[in-house]
């Protein structure tokens, strides 16, 4: 047997280097066999009672060799052999234990990786009626596990990377390999192998590095905690990536539309789902445009108002001091300052100190004459309409463009309100999610996927979308 000095000096440097490894020596038949393992992050009464016992009880007349422990002593049930000894620190750091014995050129990884983590809760973004309750966690396999509970394919892949010079942070890419479209998943994995960072801790650091420009305010990329959502978008064709460390799982290609899709949708009556639907878009129209409506009709477009109502909001507005574009921007952004402040306060205070916040503030602004009282009602009916989107992040952008739209229709009236929004929507039309339109199947328009998305029926949808060029198009 060739002896291994590379072994002798990594064992040197590890006591010299004191990074917390544990380093257990066992002596039998003559020969000594070193056990190495991180505490923290380790299974220690797995490492005894299936490493280390085995081990020191069993009776060898020969020499003991690697690969004998390998084959026939200890109980772990993944174990694999390596050669390489600069990767005995990557294998201990990730939660292994090393076996080696220093005149043998091969040395053991048992994976005996014991992570503290929570258990399995309802989610607390995706707030779910009918829907099942179990959501991701930030434990890398419990997340993997309830991907494939749902999805006994043995088409479901699941690629696995390392991204992060010091943290190797796992990366998981999970798809249907015969329903997903090639082209996309191996964009995907480019992208995630192109990725050169020190650390990545969590979804939303990949989420960046996977956009197609820097400079694009829509998002392209989904998120979502819910096990039934991701694996009803992997039914679609879409992928799946999950992170190490985080709660969130990321799901490309995604549309405008699929933004506003929620789970209960498909497991509801079908006419509540439109009805639903169609809520959801309309107030994801008033958020954006109610400030600015009220701008252009209070400064330039007044005729559009009934008789009766102009001298109503004339006589509100006698004692405001400002033009209604100031009025509007800055009461859309206490609003801001206000949602900002409820979402950073602990959970048990927040949401009531948003609520009494913004009804103190809106009473003594309108009663001190600063603002409105039709403008307080409507910035109070926007900020409740910007929660109503299953996937918050899709109203990020629109707060920006609120704005925009709010000063075009204070410097230019209803001209400035339909450039804005000419241009919001051509930002839309020429954006892609990793090659499918971003308002399709609006544009282009396909009636058979507009038909699938507004119904929501099971029954009724044989065909997946078209847009994406699956592999497998039929459900049914």
């Amino acid at each position: 047997m060739k002896c291994n000095n590379g072994f002798f000096d990594k064992l040197d440097e590890l006591k010299k280097n004191d990074i917390g490894i544990s380093i257990r020596k066992l002596c039998v038949s003559k020969t000594e066999v070193y056990t190495l393992y991180l505490k923290d992050i380790t299974d220690r009464e797995g490492v005894s009672s299936s490493i280390i016992k085995p081990i020191l009880q069993n009776k060898v007349d020969g020499e003991l060799t690697i690969d004998l422990i390998f084959d026939s002593i200890i109980f772990i049930d993944e174990i694999t052999l390596d050669y390489d000894e600069n990767k005995i620190v990557d294998y201990i750091l990730k939660g292994n234990t090393v076996i080696l014995i220093p005149n043998d050129e091969k040395y053991i990884i048992a994976n005996t990786k014991k992570i503290e983590k929570r258990n399995i809760s309802s989610p607390e973004l995706e707030s779910p009626l009918k829907a099942p309750k179990d959501s991701f966690n930030e434990n890398f396999d419990s997340n993997l596990s309830l991907i494939r509970y749902r999805i006994k394919d043995e088409s479901l892949k699941v690629d696995k990377l390392s991204i992060g010079e010091r943290t190797k942070t796992a990366v998981a890419v999970v798809y249907i390999n015969d329903i997903a479209n090639p082209k996309y998943v191996n964009e995907v994995k480019n992208k995630l192998k192109e990725i050169h960072i020190d650390g990545i801790i969590e979804s939303g650091s990949i989420q960046k590095f996977l956009r197609n420009k820097p400079s694009e305010l829509f998002p392209q990329i989904g998120i979502t905690e819910r096990s039934d959502k991701a694996c009803a978008c992997l039914l679609e064709g879409k992928i799946c990536i999950i992170v190490e460390g985080s709660n969130l799982v990321l799901i490309i290609p995604r549309g405008f539309l699929e933004f506003l899709d929620s789970g209960d949708d498909h497991y509801d009556n079908t006419y509540l789902g439109i009805f639903s639907k169609i809520i959801r878009l309309t107030a994801l129209f008033m958020f954006l445009t109610l400030s600015a409506l009220y701008v252009t009709a209070v400064s330039f477009h007044s005729d559009i108002l009934p008789a009766e109502y102009i001298l109503i909001l004339a006589q509100s507005r006698t004692s405001v001091p400002f033009n209604s574009m100031v009025e509007a921007l800055l009461m859309e952004f206490v609003a801001e300052i206000l949602r900002e402040s409820s979402i950073r306060l602990p959970k048990q205070i927040g949401p009531a100190i948003g609520i009494v916040g913004t009804i103190v503030i809106g009473q003594a602004a309108v009663s001190a004459g600063l603002v409105s009282s039709l403008l307080v009602i409507l910035v109070s009916l926007t900020t409740m309409c910007s929660f109503i989107s299953p996937d918050y992040t899709i109203i990020a952008p629109l707060r920006i463009f609120k704005f925009v739209l709010i000063i075009l229709s204070g410097i230019l009236g209803l001209f400035g309100f339909i450039m804005g929004f000419t241009i919001i929507f051509i930002t839309m039309l020429s954006t892609e999610s990793y090659g499918v339109p971003y308002l399709s199947p609006i544009s282009p328009f396909n009636f058979s996927d507009l038909k699938n998305y507004i119904l929501s029926d099971a029954p009724l949808a044989k065909k997946r979308s078209k847009y994406s060029d699956k592999n497998d198009k039929a459900r049914q």
